[in-house]
């Protein structure tokens, strides 16, 4: 060996020995980090285990998701040289997939189910033509009525969709076997599966109300939410967006039938009942907790290995992160501390689920902290992992007011039927809105009315209530009537005592004579 091999490898000795003690120090300081801000949050009584999240597990024969048309989604085995996972059996899973999916030809989007929120019909002429230009949809020779025509085609589905229906009602609870353990790698098949299912019940439930049958769309239309609300216990926010994607498409019917009058009040009443238990800013709050959880266990075992941490992360940040091998675990650690502090803070603040509240301002400051801290290198973490929590909860809210709107909806749409003593109290027409509303919010506990208006004049929260307390107008004109007539019988009365009373005393005086 050379003089000069001797002296750089005697420096990079050196080099070595003063670093290795400054990397453990720096190691420790990001785990004690660590440590402290864990102790300060759990004695407020945060919970830091992602298995605080996870639904429970439920038995076989109750669980819809373990259905033989459906089981198959989960059902995976490592694959021979341990890189994954492939399905178990890989013609039943994607049968499972395919369960009622509707394609169109390549490159051709499918015919819209309508748009309720902007009053929006399903163009059921459009889904007839795309059905009769399709191949292997049932058609008539000749294009008949579109509501007929698209039940027919449905027809192809009918068999599964009785399976379907008939399963929900044997299994009413649901858990896919997710296998959260997995963290960020832990694989969904059966969301989009669920939105063909719901796809294709609503188009149905919408083809039976234009069809004359409001009895075989409710059907439909309870299959749709019950779907739809057989995912609101995973903690994750993809499965709680595709939730809300799966109402949206439900609601469809539900205000095309409204719009129509096509629904009895025992039809909407059964609506009612099942729309009152939908809590999407609860599943906002077990969302955004299994985001933060799953994060942790993801870094949990990126600590001290880097290369898993580069590999795990380039799909979500769509490039390789690069990280210091000389400072990882530090690194990680006090990402992590940040990433958790975010989340605390700022996005599991936006809802506040017992005042019902959804806090925008929050929701801006948190997008605020984001992009000015993003390139500091202890928020990496936190720009890869934090989802966009303002718009996800600007979504959420405004599904659950279309939720809690069509609820209402259901009350208000057999108005004209009520009686003329509606709530105790005689009308010669039918109650104010104002009166309903107030009543309604006595057994609806998230209606409450903020502000009115009377003609164009606007009125706060407590003038509307007190509006609404007073009688009827048949009411208040007895009283009015009653109040003009009793100072005529005073006077009446004052005038004939005098008279009386001087008859009592001429008549005593002659007797006393």
């Amino acid at each position: 060996m050379t003089m000069l091999k001797k002296f750089v490898a005697s420096c990079v000795a050196i080099f070595g020995l003063i670093l290795i003690p400054s990397c453990a120090q720096l190691n420790a300081r990001g785990k004690a980090a660590w440590d402290d801000f864990k102790k300060e949050w759990e004695a407020k009584g945060e919970v830091f285990d992602y298995k605080q999240v996870i639904p429970k597990p439920i038995p076989s024969e109750k669980n819809f998701a373990h259905i033989p048309m459906l089981k198959p989604l989960h059902e995976y085995k490592k694959k021979e040289d341990q890189t994954g996972v492939t399905p178990i059996d890989q013609k039943k899973h994607e049968q499972a997939r395919n369960l009622l999916k509707i394609e169109g030809l390549k490159g051709k989007s499918l015919p819209k189910l309508g748009q309720w929120n902007i009053g929006q019909p399903a163009d059921l002429i459009a889904w007839q033509k795309f059905f009769r230009e399709q191949k292997g949809w049932p058609h008539p020779e000749k294009a008949g009525k579109p509501a007929a025509d698209v039940l027919l085609a449905l027809g192809k589905f009918e068999p599964t969709m009785a399976k379907l229906t008939k399963a929900a009602k044997e299994r009413p609870l649901c858990r896919f076997d997710i296998k959260y353990e997995a963290h960020f790698g832990a694989l969904l098949p059966h969301l989009s599966t669920y939105r063909n299912l719901v796809r294709s019940f609503t188009l149905r439930a919408l083809a039976h109300l234009a069809n004359d049958d409001p009895e075989s769309a409710l059907a439909d239309v309870r299959m749709c939410l019950f779907l739809a609300e057989s995912i609101r216990d995973e903690p994750i926010l993809i499965s709680q967006l595709v939730r809300i994607s799966c109402l949206k498409m439900a609601l469809q019917p539900v205000w095309e039938g409204l719009q129509g009058e096509d629904w009895n009040p025992e039809q909407l009443a059964v609506m009612e009942k099942q729309l009152a238990v939908i809590d999407l800013l609860e599943g906002y709050r077990i969302s955004i907790l299994g985001e933060r959880e799953i994060a942790n266990l993801a870094i949990a075992q990126w600590h001290g290995n880097p290369k898993l941490m580069e590999e795990q992360l380039a799909p979500l940040d769509g490039e390789p992160t690069e990280v210091i091998d000389i400072a990882s675990s530090d690194w990680t650690y006090q990402n992590q501390v940040r990433l958790n502090e975010m989340h605390l803070k700022y996005s599991q603040r936006i809802v506040d689920t017992k005042a019902r509240r959804i806090h925008p301002d929050i929701a801006v400051t948190f997008e605020a902290k984001i992009e000015a801290r993003k390139s500091k290198p202890y928020y990496v973490l936190s720009r890869i992992l934090l989802p966009s929590v303002g718009k996800v909860a600007t979504k959420i809210g405004f599904a659950q007011t279309a939720v809690d709107h069509a609820r209402i909806a259901c009350h208000l749409a057999d108005w004209d039927c009520w009686p003329r003593w509606f709530f105790g109290r005689e009308w010669s027409s039918n109650p104010p809105a104002f009166v309903v509303v107030k009543e309604f919010g006595k057994s609806i506990d998230r209606l409450s009315i903020h502000f009115g208006y009377l003609g164009e004049e606007r009125m706060e929260g407590e003038a509307v209530n007190r509006l609404a307390d007073l009688p009827s107008l048949d009411v208040l004109r007895s009283q009015l009537l009653g109040t003009i007539q009793a100072p005529a019988t005073a006077i009446a009365r004052v005038i004939g005592t005098p008279a009386t009373m001087l008859a009592r005393a001429i008549q005593a005086k002659s007797e006393k004579d």
